[in-house]
């Protein structure tokens, strides 16, 4: 097969030898990231400001099919307190890799955000190998759009609306809310987001390549997520299709929605990708904030475990931002 044309955003062919190794790394990054939901699982929805006496107040419609298409995939949960008004919305989206994950797994961060006054979506998207980039961002889009075409029936009001996402789900969140700054993405991906996002809340996510190429992570993970992410290596970047529009941080400009970035100097997949995401937020002169971790034992992802300092300071800085967003107490 021949492989040697990569120029002009031609992708390599691969060989049947490298497919095999491809999916092989596939798989084990899918192994990992399940590992990690499923010993995290109980810290991750043991969220400690929902108690016997507030959690039977939190309205939960679970598995509501956004997309017909595949409606097996498709499905995302609603979570909600009971108000006479119109409640400022919530989009979840969950990390794993770009191979694992699923919305069940932020359960606890959904009633968070209801008990706060937020109605929650809960959305499941698909993942590696069955889903590569960008069929995920299409799920997400007609997630978020059915989210905006049935906000009143769910209480919502859709002209706030916030996505929140966390690891692989940051990446996908902070694509979304680039559909606020360019006009680009609408033809390349042949979806249209119908309305500006209000808010993004990006909880140590990925959201610069450039970062990823000039930082060694663990056991070469950032090359086997990028094989679940785009389907090709890093070596054969270059030829990617979608190159020169599958980073976030590209696409920054002031249209962009005011934005918590929670990140961890120490992160073991993402290091460096929240410092960089706040430089190009203020370059472009969007609103931000954000709560980096200062101690050693809070790595990747390290507010949806909830327990420490770390933890429960970027969980309630997140919310404070958001609820004073919502509120319009915040001056942009």
């Amino acid at each position: 097969v021949d492989t040697s044309n990569t120029s002009d955003n031609v992708e390599p062919v691969p060989t049947r030898s490298e497919l095999r190794k491809r999916n092989r790394a596939i798989r084990m990054s899918k192994v990992l990231f399940r590992a990690i939901d499923m010993l995290f699982s109980p810290s991750q929805n043991a969220c400690p400001y929902v108690t016997k006496v507030n959690s039977p107040t939190i309205k939960r419609v679970l598995d509501v099919v956004y997309d017909e298409s595949d409606p097996k995939i498709c499905m995302l949960d609603v979570y909600r307190v009971d108000s006479q008004e119109a409640q400022p919305a919530v989009i979840i989206i969950h990390g794993g890799g770009f191979s694992a994950g699923d919305k069940k797994y932020r359960k606890g961060l959904a009633e968070y955000f209801a008990l706060n006054g937020f109605t929650v979506f809960c959305v499941n998207y698909g993942l590696a190998p069955d889903y590569i980039f960008p069929a995920p961002i299409k799920h997400l889009v007609a997630a978020s759009n059915f989210v905006y075409d049935n906000a009143e029936k769910f209480g919502a009001d859709r002209n706030r609306i916030f996505v929140c996402g966390d690891s692989a789900g940051g990446y996908y969140a902070s694509m979304l809310a680039a559909f606020n700054s360019n006009d680009t993405f609408g033809s390349v991906f042949e979806t249209e987001l119908k309305f500006d996002l209000f808010g993004a809340l990006l909880n140590c996510g990925l959201y610069d390549l450039e970062t990823v190429f000039q930082t060694k992570y663990l056991l070469d993970i950032d090359d086997t997520v990028l094989l679940s992410f785009t389907g090709i290596g890093r070596k054969d970047f270059d030829g990617y299709k979608y190159k020169d529009v599958c980073m976030p941080s590209k696409f920054i400009t002031a249209k962009y929605p005011p934005s918590f970035i929670i990140h961890s100097p120490r992160d073991m997949f993402c290091k460096g990708q929240g410092v960089a995401m706040i430089d190009r937020l203020n370059e472009a002169g969007v609103y931000c904030e954000s709560y980096a971790a200062r101690h050693n034992a809070s790595n990747h992802c390290f507010s949806l475990t909830w327990r420490g300092e770390d933890a429960v300071a970027a969980n309630e800085l997140m919310m404070s931002f958001a609820k004073r967003l919502a509120g319009s107490r915040i001056k942009l």
